[in-house]
C-alpha cells in the first residue's frame, strides 16, 4: 500500500489535493474522497478503471451526462446513519424523507449508468449493483408516507388509502368536533339557566370531559357540585366535569389519537423491516456514489485545470514533461513548468542547487504531488507524464516545531530521515528539502553526505531520491556516480539584481546568492554590505575584524589619559576636590 508521507506535519502545499474535495456533490463523497487520497493503490487494473472513467466524464459529449448524475448524487445521504435510527426505531421525518431522496435518486442513477458504455467499470458495478428492491423501497415509501402532513404534524403519518381501519380511525378522529359540539348542545340543555355556554374536550389519560366557565354563584369549590355531573379539576377559570355522554363517548370512541398513531407506527415498523433488509443494496448504493461522485469531480478538476492522462507503468522510470504544482499554477500570474527525469539512463538521484526562493521546494512538491495524484487514478498537471508504480512516498520537507511533540526540530528532522533509510525501496520516491540546516553546519552537510552515498551505494536499486540543499560543499564530497545528477534553477545577474527564471537545467551553482536575496526582502543595504565583509572573511579564511567605532576609540583614549593623571597625581600636597571635579566635568563634557 502507498503511504502518503512519513511526515506527520503537513504543509499548505500537501493539502491542496483536499481542493478537489470542493467538486464533491455528497458529503459523504467528499468523506470517501479523503479515504481515497489516504489510501492509494499499486494495482494498474483499479488505477485504469478509474482513468478510464474520469476521461469518458472528461470528454466534452459527456457533459449533459455529468450534469444530470451531479444533481442526483446532490441528494444521496448518508444511509448508515439512517439505518442505524430505524434499527433503534428512532427514525425522524427528515430521515423518512433523506431515505426516499436517496432510493429516488438512486434509482435515475442506475438508469442513466445502464444507458452508458458498461466497459467503464463505475457504470457496470452500478447497474449490477442498483437492483430492483430500490424501486420497490422507493414506491412503498412514496404509497405510505404522506410527508406534507408528517412535517405538520412532526410524526410519521400514513397516506389515505394504505390501510381501511386506519382511515376509518382518521374519518372518525376527524368528524369528532362536529359530534363533540352536539354533544355539548345536548348537555347544555341539561343544564341550568345560569350555566349560558359550555364544551366537551378531550385530553389524554382523562378521556373526554365537559368543559363550563365558572359562573357567578361558583365561588367556592363546595359550588362546584353539579347534579348528574362528577366534578374532576378547575383550571383557568374553567370548572371540567364527567357526564353520562362523556363517559359514552369514552366507551365508544376511546383515545383514537392515540389509536392512529400506534397504528401508524406499526406501519411504519414494517415499512422499516423491508427497508432493513434491503441494506446492503443501500449500502452499495452510498459506496458506489461515493465513488462515482469522487470520479466525476477528479474529471471537473482535470478539464478546468487542463490536467492530462498519465501512462502508469512498471519499468521505474518517471518522465514527466512539463510537469507544474496543482496549487502554486494558481497562486501565480505566471507558473513556469518543469521537466522530471528519473530512473534508467536519467539516474536515480537529483541533487538540486540554486539560491533561496529559486523554486527548489514548489519543484520537490510538484514531483511528488504528480506522482500522488496518478496513484489515485487522478489526471495530472502536465504535458506528458510516464509514471512508475511507487511504493512509498517518503519526504522530508517541512518541519513543524510544536512544545507537545517534546522533539527539536533536528530530532523530527532526523527521524524523517531515518524512516526513508530503513524502509525505502527501488521503487520508492523521497523526498529531500535542505536537510541539515536545524544542527551545526558540518554535522547536517556529513549527514546529508553519508546518506546519499548510502543510496548511491545501491546504484540501480536505489530509490528515486530528489534532493534540495544549500550546501555547496556537498558537490566536492559526493562520489560521482552514473545514478547521480546535479541539477538547478537558472537565474539571470543583471546589473547586480538577481532574476529568477524558475526554470530547471543540469549543472551547480556557485553559491545561494542570500545577499541579493536579502536585498529583494528590504534588508537595509548596510547590514548586507557588511554581510557580504563576512562572508568574504570566512571564505578566505581570515580572522572577522569587528566594525571600527570612532566614538568607542575617543572614549577609550579620554580614559587613558584620565588614568595617566591620577598616576601623576599628588594626592598629599594638591587639591584633590579640584582635582576630581575638573576630572567629572570632562568625563560628563564628552
Amino acid at each position: 500500500m502507498l503511504s502518503a508521507s512519513t511526515n506527520r506535519n503537513t504543509t499548505r502545499e500537501d493539502l491542496s489535493l483536499y481542493g478537489i474535495i470542493n467538486k464533491c456533490k455528497s458529503s459523504f463523497g467528499s468523506k470517501y474522497l479523503k479515504k481515497l487520497l489516504l489510501q492509494p493503490t499499486q494495482d494498474l487494473e483499479i488505477l485504469k478503471q478509474r482513468q478510464d472513467a474520469v476521461a469518458y466524464f472528461v470528454t466534452p459529449q459527456n457533459v449533459e451526462v455529468v450534469y444530470n448524475l451531479q444533481n442526483c448524487l446532490k441528494n444521496i445521504k448518508y444511509i448508515p446513519r439512517i439505518l442505524s435510527h430505524m434499527l433503534n426505531s428512532h427514525a425522524s421525518v427528515n430521515d423518512w424523507k433523506a431515505l426516499y431522496k436517496t432510493v429516488y435518486n438512486s434509482v435515475l442513477i442506475k438508469d442513466i449508468c445502464r444507458m452508458q458504455p458498461q466497459s467503464i467499470y463505475i457504470f457496470r458495478k452500478i447497474t449490477e449493483t442498483f437492483t430492483t428492491d430500490l424501486c420497490r423501497i422507493s414506491s412503498l415509501i412514496n404509497k405510505i408516507i404522506d410527508f406534507q402532513e408528517s412535517d405538520n404534524q412532526n410524526h410519521f403519518v400514513v397516506k389515505p388509502g394504505v390501510d381501511e381501519r386506519l382511515d376509518y380511525k382518521k374519518r372518525t378522529y376527524n368528524g369528532l368536533p362536529d359530534f363533540m359540539t352536539k354533544v355539548a348542545q345536548k348537555e347544555l340543555e341539561k343544564l341550568s339557566s345560569e350555566i349560558q355556554e359550555c364544551s366537551v374536550i378531550y385530553l389524554p389519560q382523562l378521556g373526554y370531559l365537559l368543559a363550563i366557565p365558572l359562573t357567578e354563584k361558583m365561588k367556592t369549590e363546595e359550588c362546584y357540585d353539579i347534579p348528574g355531573l362528577e366534578f374532576i379539576f378547575f383550571s383557568n377559570n374553567v370548572v371540567h366535569y364527567k357526564s353520562a355522554n362523556t363517559k359514552e363517548l369514552d366507551s365508544l370512541l376511546g383515545d383514537t389519537q392515540c389509536e392512529i398513531t400506534d397504528h401508524e407506527t406499526r406501519i411504519m415498523h414494517k415499512l422499516q423491516n423491508v427497508i432493513l433488509e434491503a441494506s446492503n443494496v443501500l449500502l452499495n448504493v452510498m459506496n458506489y456514489s461515493a465513488e462515482l461522485d469522487c470520479l466525476i469531480s477528479l474529471a471537473l478538476i482535470a478539464k478546468e485545470f487542463n490536467y492530462i492522462r498519465p501512462e502508469i507503468t512498471r519499468d521505474g522510470i518517471l518522465h514527466i514533461v512539463k510537469g507544474r504544482h496543482p496549487l502554486q499554477e494558481h497562486c501565480v500570474s505566471s507558473f513556469v513548468p518543469n521537466d522530471t527525469m528519473s530512473g534508467g539512463k536519467y539516474g536515480k538521484v537529483k541533487l538540486l542547487t540554486g539560491p533561496n526562493a529559486s523554486g527548489k521546494s514548489v519543484y520537490l512538491k510538484q514531483v511528488a504531488l504528480i506522482v500522488y495524484l496518478a496513484h489515485i487514478g487522478s489526471f495530472v498537471p502536465a504535458e506528458m507524464a510516464k509514471i512508475t508504480i511507487i511504493d512509498h512516498i517518503f519526504t522530508r520537507i517541512h518541519t513543524v516545531e510544536s512544545i507537545s511533540v517534546g522533539l527539536s526540530t533536528f530530532m523530527i528532522d532526523i527521524n524523517q530521515m531515518s524512516v526513508a533509510l530503513h524502509y525505502a525501496t527501488s521503487n520508492s520516491l523521497v523526498i529531500i528539502d535542505e536537510f541539515g540546516k536545524g544542527t551545526e553546519a558540518m554535522d547536517g552537510l556529513a549527514l546529508l553526505a553519508s546518506s546519499l552515498q548510502f543510496w548511491l551505494k545501491e546504484n540501480v536499486n536505489c530509490p528515486h531520491c530528489f534532493v534540495s540543499t544549500h550546501f555547496h560543499s556537498l558537490l566536492n564530497i559526493v562520489n560521482s556516480s552514473e545514478q547521480l545528477c546535479y541539477q538547478t534553477m537558472d537565474t539571470l545577474l543583471e546589473d547586480g539584481n538577481l532574476i529568477f527564471l524558475y526554470q530547471l537545467k543540469d549543472g551547480k551553482t556557485d553559491g545561494s546568492y542570500a545577499h541579493h536575496v536579502a536585498t529583494l526582502a528590504g534588508i537595509p543595504s548596510k547590514l548586507v554590505d557588511r554581510g557580504k565583509e563576512i562572508a568574504n572573511m570566512l571564505k578566505n579564511n581570515k580572522e572577522i575584524i569587528p566594525i571600527k567605532n570612532i566614538a568607542s576609540e575617543k572614549k577609550l583614549e579620554q580614559y587613558v589619559t584620565i588614568y595617566q593623571e591620577f598616576l601623576t597625581f599628588d594626592f598629599e600636597n594638591e587639591n584633590s576636590d579640584s582635582f576630581l571635579q575638573n576630572i567629572m566635568k570632562r568625563i560628563m563634557e564628552e
